[in-house]
C-alpha cells in the first residue's frame, strides 16, 4: 500500500500523519508532500517536539507535490477541502480524499502554540486510527 499525505507546506500536519502511520504500518510506503512546500525545509520545531514526546521518528525534509508522487500513491489524504480541490484541479485523480472520516478540515497549527500542535496531533491520531487500524 502506498499512502500520500498532503498539506500546504509539508512541515506540520502531513509529516506528523506520515510518521504516525509509518509507526503503525511499517510495511507500507508512506510519504507526505505539500502543495506549496519549499523543498528541503525542515519540519516545524513544534511538530518535531510533539513527535519526540510520542516516541515517533522526526527526520523529515519538506517536498513539493509532484505528478510522480500523485501517480505512485494508491490513496492520497489531504488535510482540508481546499487542499482536495487544489490537488484534484492540478493533478486530476479519483484517489484523493480528506483524512477526516467526518469530512472536516484539520486546522493548521503553523505559527501557533504548542497546545495547537498537540491538538492537531490528537486529531490526526484519531483519524489515522479510524481509517487504518
Amino acid at each position: 500500500m502506498n499512502i500520500l499525505f498532503v498539506c500546504t507546506g509539508n512541515t506540520c500536519r502531513s509529516p506528523m500523519a506520515e510518521k504516525m502511520l509509518q509507526w503503525f504500518k511499517p510495511e507500507w510506503e508512506i510519504r507526505s508532500a505539500g502543495l506549496a512546500a519549499q523543498t528541503g525545509a525542515p519540519m516545524s520545531i513544534q511538530s518535531k517536539e510533539i513527535l519526540q514526546e510520542h516516541g515517533l521518528p522526526t527526520y523529515h525534509l519538506a517536498k513539493l507535490l509532484t505528478p510522480d508522487l500523485v501517480e505512485e500513491a494508491d490513496k492520497i489524504f489531504v488535510m482540508t477541502e481546499q487542499h482536495r480541490r487544489t490537488l484534484v484541479d492540478k493533478f486530476p485523480n479519483k484517489k484523493t480524499e480528506l483524512i477526516s472520516p467526518y469530512d472536516f478540515d484539520v486546522a493548521d497549527p503553523y505559527g501557533g502554540s504548542k497546545a495547537d500542535y498537540e491538538y492537531t496531533f490528537a486529531e490526526l491520531e484519531e483519524m489515522i486510527a479510524r481509517r487504518f487500524l
